[in-house]
């Protein structure tokens, strides 16, 4: 990408020459009005072209890496081209794009952000990934990025201030971070506003847990992203059609041998816009959503409750390109159910987790993975800023 490689292994070879000459001009003065230098005929000379090989195995070697850097992120064009190519659906889109920057860029968290950051209360959408032990994605309008309100609140002022793309090579070290309390996924961070003409309605995120990560070509490829999810937006935004208001599209079961080592789950937090209100729904209240999901199971299929306070679908032989439209139901049942509550269940929002498990893949660690995005109490976006800008293992 924009490399002179013909002028820079040039340089560095009239650098090795220039050296020398150097070198052979001190041994000549010093040698000057004494006796001749002992030394091996041409060891100069041998040691002078042994440099300049060295320089161009250096500069191969680069040249190489380079292109194995850009033919994998050709790659990954072509695989986010070839997933998302027959899908009309913003939120499969970005799960799937979220999905393959995880997996083939190399970042360890994504999140897909749409809202309008000039108004407050206008109501977002969020797509969060994360790549840990496990891969876990989360859907949800509540504005928090990795369960902080804090560090919502500062990507919002970034992106509110600048139109071109950041990229901040360690968060430790930015005061404005110091009251977020990261994960360890978060140590690098590429903020990039998605905009349409003169109007930022949204911004792709990308974090590693390595300090400056993200290179030069990264952020190339990243805005070429954003302004496809742009472009995107605009077009579905102009498809989208009003929810039918009777049933849902029959859905297909898996045969019996179809996905069967694959075991998709999808994690239903309930949280409360209500500030009055210091915790979500009763039990009483997730039964009540709990039977108005029901419905909608396939057979096999269950729907559990979580920790108390969560429902937890199980979907057997459901894959990951399959979950996306599951996910989509789930939602539309739970605003229905919601509409049906009146001012009861006015406060109550949907923050959706899901991942796919595959043989031999443990669920708890998926589980442990989905905290990290999926509880607000788990990262509560404050902390002791002495603390909070401490290097990793703090």
């Amino acid at each position: 990408m924009d490399i002179d490689i013909e002028g820079r292994i040039r340089s560095r070879i009239e650098a090795v020459l220039l050296n020398d000459a150097r070198n052979s001009d001190e041994l000549k003065m010093m040698a000057s009005g004494e006796d001749p230098l002992d030394g091996e005929p041409f060891a100069e000379e041998r040691n002078l072209y042994q440099r300049i090989i060295n320089s161009y195995r250096n500069a191969v070697s680069e040249v190489n890496g380079l292109l194995e850097e850009n033919i994998g992120f050709l790659s990954a064009f072509y695989r986010i081209a070839e997933t998302i190519k027959e899908k009309d659906d913003l939120q499969d889109i970005c799960s799937q794009l979220v999905d393959c920057i995880l997996q083939d860029l190399g970042a360890e968290y994504c999140s897909v952000i749409f809202r309008d950051f000039d108004d407050q209360r206008a109501k977002p959408q969020y797509l969060e990934g994360i790549r840990e032990q496990r891969k876990f994605l989360c859907s949800h309008s509540r504005p928090a990025l990795l369960a902080s309100s804090e560090f919502d609140r500062i990507v919002a002022n970034l992106v509110s201030e600048s139109t071109d793309c950041l990229n901040i090579g360690d968060v430790y070290r930015e005061p404005r971070f110091f009251a977020v309390d990261f994960p360890s996924v978060v140590r690098s961070l590429v903020c990039l506003p998605i905009r349409l003409g003169q109007e930022t309605i949204g911004a792709l995120i990308l974090s590693h847990s390595l300090p400056h990560y993200f290179t030069t070509n990264h952020t190339r490829v990243l805005k070429i992203l954003a302004s496809i999810l742009a472009h995107l937006r605009l077009l579905t935004a102009r498809a989208e059609k009003p929810p039918e208001s009777s049933g849902y599209p029959p859905m297909r079961p898996s045969s019996a041998g179809e996905s069967a080592d694959i075991l998709s789950i999808i994690l239903l937090n309930f949280e409360s816009d209500d500030r009055t209100c210091n915790h979500g729904p009763d039990k009483e209240t997730i039964g009540s959503i709990r039977a108005a999901l029901a419905g909608m199971l396939l057979e096999r299929e269950s729907l559990l409750l979580y920790d108390d306070a969560e429902l937890l679908a199980l979907l057997p032989g459901v894959t990951a390109e399959q979950v996306s439209s599951r996910i989509s139901r789930f939602q539309q049942e739970f605003e229905r159910w919601k509409a049906r509550q009146g001012d009861r269940a006015r406060h109550l929002s949907l923050r959706l987790g899901y991942s796919t498990c595959e043989s031999g893949e443990d669920l708890a660690r998926t589980l442990e993975t989905a905290s990290l995005i999926m509880r607000q109490d788990q990262y509560p976006g404050t902390a002791d800023p002495a603390e909070a800008h401490a290097e990793p293992g703090r």
